[in-house]
């Protein structure tokens, strides 16, 4: 289920030129790349798709998500131990999104795209995100034009958060470096409540224009929002012995808890020192190609260890996710050496770090794009006649 969308023609829009790649000098890199990565599911007789290790987290973090869920509501505990137990449920289902939904919004997930939409959809359900909504902003938008302004909703729609140099200055951005935690805490809470309805309203997003939604999808957004506020609200407030302001208190906390976990794991591997925030020319060309921009833009951390694979679902392999999109994280692991190696050999830039480094780089980076800056733009950085165009 996907929204029509028509992508922006020189007719359409009174001949404005689009924003495309340029053949870069390493038009090769992906190409040899592709081979590699090719060979490596041939040898290993693997398919795209997730395999076993994946489903075994699946069936981890679901039987720990549900658990909790009723333990909440059967065990009478105390209100201390029921937080506890809140923070269980939302870190468990935070982490089978990111592992499994994920996978499921890129059809990495398994061959079946009815059941990739329905896993994705209950598994966002549970996070009050509407999964039609987020895979139209992050696989549409996000995926095309990482880190260009105009065209990556990640950074276009930020207004207290300035996350590009390309981006307009405004004095409170002096001290985002100081404020942004607090609004890490209230990511689960802006979606669910405000950043879903702005969207679902929107008939231009980033790259995309004249948006048109299928009935289907209005539908679900209904159900969904429905479905999340009675299990997470009301369903406790029926059956717990706790008044109802102290259940939506402890919600609150739960929803703080789990977007600061999220937006840790995620938020570095775009913005931080390491990455580029390309610009296009007067003629609307992006100066290299789509895979050397999936390079520059992205930052490894940790990508080859178990553990932060597990919990991070191959976000911390970020380049393998942007260059192969439709693999199942399950493989980044393996290709991310692949990926390195092929780089050094045509020249290219691979960034790798760890989690703690890449922490203390996005905030050094907030810090820095908090500064004015000598010629920053003040208004949309798309020079009057050009819009973007998917590779």
């Amino acid at each position: 289920m996907v929204a029509k969308v028509e992508r922006s023609t020189d007719s359409a829009l009174c001949g404005l030129k689009k924003i495309k790649f340029r053949a870069g000098n390493h038009a090769g890199f992906y190409r040899v790349l592709k081979q590699r990565v090719n060979t490596y599911f041939e040898e290993s007789r693997r398919s795209r798709y997730a395999d076993w290790r994946l489903w075994v987290k699946c069936t981890l973090f679901a039987s720990l998500s549900v658990a909790s869920y009723a333990a909440i509501l059967t065990t009478n505990c105390g209100p201390w131990q029921t937080l506890l137990l809140a923070n269980l449920f939302g870190l468990s289902t935070l982490l089978l999104a990111i592992n499994v939904a994920h996978d499921a919004a890129h059809d990495s997930l398994t061959r079946w795209p009815i059941v990739n939409r329905i896993i994705q959809t209950v598994i966002f359900m549970l996070l009050g995100a509407d999964a039609y909504l987020w895979r139209l902003r992050h696989v549409k938008s996000h995926h095309t034009f990482p880190n260009v302004n105009g065209c990556d909703i990640d950074i276009d729609n930020t207004t207290f958060l300035r996350l590009s140099p390309n981006q307009p200055w405004r004095p409170y951005h002096r001290f985002q470096h100081l404020y942004a935690p607090l609004i890490f805490w209230l990511a689960d809470v802006h979606t669910v409540f405000w950043q879903d309805f702005v969207y679902l309203a929107k008939r231009r997003l980033a790259n995309m224009t004249d948006i048109r939604h299928p009935f289907r999808a209005y539908l679900l957004f209904v159900l969904g929002k429905v479905a999340y506020l009675t299990i997470i609200l009301g369903i406790p407030i029926a059956v717990l012995p706790l008044p109802w302001w102290q259940v939506t208190l402890g919600v609150l906390v739960m929803t703080f808890v789990s977007s600061t976990a999220f937006v840790l794991l995620l938020i570095g591997t775009h913005f931080a020192e390491e990455a580029l925030f390309p610009e296009h020319d007067r003629d609307g060309y992006i100066p290299h190609d789509w895979a050397e921009h999936a390079l520059v833009t992205s930052i490894d951390w940790s990508p080859t260890s178990v553990l932060a694979t597990a919990l991070a679902g191959g976000a911390n392999a970020h380049a393998a996710h942007h260059l192969f999109p439709t693999v199942s994280h399950i493989h980044y692991r393996a290709l991310t050496p692949i990926i390195a190696q092929t780089a050094a050999e045509f020249g290219l830039t691979y960034n790798r770090t760890t989690l703690g480094h890449l922490i203390r780089s996005h905030f050094r980076f907030l810090r820095r794009m908090g500064r004015p800056l000598v010629g920053a733009p003040t208004s949309s950085p798309l020079p009057s006649g050009l819009v973007p165009m998917a590779r």
